[in-house]
């Protein structure tokens, strides 16, 4: 009985540490969220606003054209055209900290822009499929998927040594299904992270952390040479399972 009673209390003990685990993932995955949603405010609603204002500025001082020297009108010229260069470059870092789409809960909008922040960033074309319903609107689901999305393919444009990469998000019996699938040179995922033979792990936990705080689970297929496929399946009503986890698969698995 005793032995029982303290195998128990252990599984009891392990439960608990794997709850505040959870709860502190949850919290700063949701404080990171919060912190990057304010910086892109901040930015797009201050920065760039003062820069519009300098932008102003030297409109004012181009028209004294027949006060300045050609080479001081030239130098205004290049100034005028660096300040409407950062004040671009400021809205698309605003946009890549906190797209607006993820507050409106457009997930199809969303993963069109990632295609395309992604490709002017990193040169990988990416094809979207969407088959989502009409009406399809969830701010917090479209934001864990769009993060989720973002780190996958970051590390298609890092690891896979590919220029194109496929998405997919379907919903299918009241779960949304993303899927990141490339056809670079995989990895082992029974190598250690970080060696020759696995890239390092931290973006694969990122992901595999905002889909269990959704209540999802991750599943991530690669073997070396036949590529790598991230499938994400995330409850459409929100968390449901305490512990969904992650499995890794091995090659000849279906994406």
């Amino acid at each position: 009985m005793l032995v029982v009673a303290l195998g128990a209390a252990l599984v009891i003990s392990q439960h608990r540490v794997l709850g505040l685990h959870r709860d502190y993932g949850r919290r700063l995955l949701a404080t990171q969220d919060q912190e990057r949603a304010w910086v892109a405010r901040e930015v797009h609603d201050d920065v760039v606003q003062r820069i519009a204002v300098l932008r102003h500025e030297v409109e004012g001082y181009r028209a004294l054209a027949g006060v300045l020297t050609p080479e001081q009108q030239r130098r205004l010229e290049g100034l005028d055209g660096e300040i409407e260069d950062l004040g671009v470059a400021l809205r698309q870092l605003a946009h890549r900290l906190h797209p607006s789409t993820v507050d409106h809960g457009d997930l199809r909008v969303a993963l069109a822009q990632l295609a395309e922040e992604t490709g002017r960033l990193h040169g990988l074309f990416v094809q979207v499929d969407a088959e989502l319903p009409p009406d399809f609107r969830a701010p917090e689901l479209t934001l864990a998927a769009y993060r989720i999305g973002q780190e996958a393919l970051r590390n298609v444009a890092r690891h896979a040594g590919v220029t194109g990469a496929r998405v997919s998000a379907v919903v299918r019996d009241g779960r949304l299904v993303l899927t990141v699938r490339d056809e670079g040179r995989g990895f082992d995922l029974h190598a250690p992270a970080g060696g020759a033979a696995r890239p390092p792990g931290l973006g694969l936990l990122t992901m595999r952390e905002r889909a269990i705080q959704a209540g999802g689970s991750t599943e991530i297929r690669s073997a070396p040479g036949e590529g790598t496929s991230v499938r994400v399946t995330l409850p459409l009503g929100g968390r449901t399972s305490s512990d969904p986890g992650s499995t890794p698969t091995g090659a000849g698995a279906a994406a």
